[in-house]
């Protein structure tokens, strides 16, 4: 079984929430890309709108190694500027609003899947999976939330809940992974085998022209106060400490979701993601929402049983989550997510000989992983 064989084997298009009018105070631009992360694109409309990045609105981040299309506004009186096509990314002017895009201006997203490399067995599997997935599956947060999971053993907002900032700076600055150029992996691996050498790790970093990294900031930092953790912690970029936390939401979540279903469903089958396993039954009882836990967060006694249950094995309470410094943000999650305008074909793979091909279509609501619904059918 191959998922993203190749770009156009994942295909993902926003809709956004706001209205586009024939007139109004921001131009909006459907932005179609590959091989190119949202940032990326963000820089090459600026480039051609000739405006700074802070001008331009964008929904929500897209995967990389995907065809996506996304939207854009941008605070321009010349809008033909952002029309353009070049490797990779083509731009068209769709209309106006009045009002920019913002971090979670949509409605939803419409994907388009293909499955490869599949044995007649998983095939026939997924098809037996279909009617039960098209009335929801469990909302779980997916592998893609837990990027700062990626060569590290645990949580970095965990470590900082627990106090140990030095565990959770040195997480920051040494965790490799596969995806990271190897200059940046090698001064990583560096870090880590010198840790506490701060001025021998500043030369390195030096060294290899790694000068204005974020690495380089803590180690210099480090350097100067070496027992202030909280400091260099505070050196890292504030949107990026925001995903530390949100991420270790994300993970209690699932769990206590997955503890929930438990008790109210009778088989399971499960599937590897980045944060551990995630468990799926055929046959659920879910319904409502579940609070993403934080001080301040109201639920039901049933709830709150379970939450206490989940942070115990965390070796935490809820009253570790009241932070002045550093925000847990209550609010609920659906459960289930319905994934609408579901199709599913088979064909035989042109890529793999002798294989079957799944093309999967479906639209879901914002904030929901189309990962998840893979895994459910394909139990994978």
């Amino acid at each position: 079984m191959r998922i993203r064989d190749i770009p156009d084997d994942f295909i993902v298009e926003e809709v956004p929430s706001i209205e586009i009018l024939q007139k109004g105070k921001y131009p909006v631009f459907k932005v179609s890309k590959v091989n190119m992360t949202t940032f990326a694109a963000e820089k090459v409309l600026a480039s051609h709108c000739g405006v700074n990045f802070k001008r331009i609105g964008v929904a929500g981040l897209k995967d990389t190694h995907a065809r996506t299309a996304q939207f854009f506004s941008v605070e321009t009186s010349e809008p033909q500027k952002g029309v353009f096509e070049e490797k990779n990314v083509k731009s068209e002017l769709v209309g106006f609003s009045d009002v920019m895009l913002r971090t979670g201006s949509l409605k939803g997203n419409k994907f388009t899947i293909a499955v490869r490399a599949l044995r007649e067995g998983e095939v026939s599997r997924a098809q037996k999976n279909i009617e039960w997935v098209k009335k929801g599956v469990p909302n779980y947060f997916d592998s893609q939330r837990f990027g700062s999971l990626k060569g590290t053993d645990g949580f970095i907002a965990k470590d900082i809940i627990l106090g140990d900032v030095e565990a959770a700076v040195k997480k920051v600055v040494s965790a490799t992974n596969r995806h990271q150029k190897s200059v940046v992996r090698n001064a990583r691996k560096f870090i880590d085998a010198h840790w506490g050498a701060w001025a021998l790790c500043e030369g390195y970093l030096r060294k290899e022209g790694l000068e204005r990294t974020n690495e380089m900031a803590i180690v210099s930092h480090l350097a100067k106060k070496p027992k202030d953790f909280d400091g260099a912690f505070d050196l890292v970029f504030g949107g990026v400490r925001e995903l530390f936390f949100s991420s270790y939401q994300a993970y209690l979540w699932n769990e206590c979701v997955m503890r929930l279903m438990k008790k109210l469903s009778k088989s399971f089958f499960s599937v590897k993601y980045e944060a551990g396993r995630l468990f799926f039954a055929r046959e659920m009882s879910l319904s409502g929402t579940f609070p993403l836990i934080a001080g301040d967060m109201r639920t039901s006694k049933e709830n709150m049983e379970i939450i206490k249950s989940v942070l115990k094995n965390e070796e935490l309470k809820v009253e570790d989550f009241f932070s002045g410094k550093y925000t847990f943000i209550a609010r609920e999650r659906d459960m289930v997510v319905v994934p609408e305008k579901f199709s599913f074909d088979v064909a035989d793979d042109e890529r793999h000989k002798g294989f079957k091909k799944c093309v999967v279509s479906f639209y879901l609501q914002k904030g929901s992983y189309a990962t998840i619904v893979l895994k459910s059918l394909f139990e994978m």
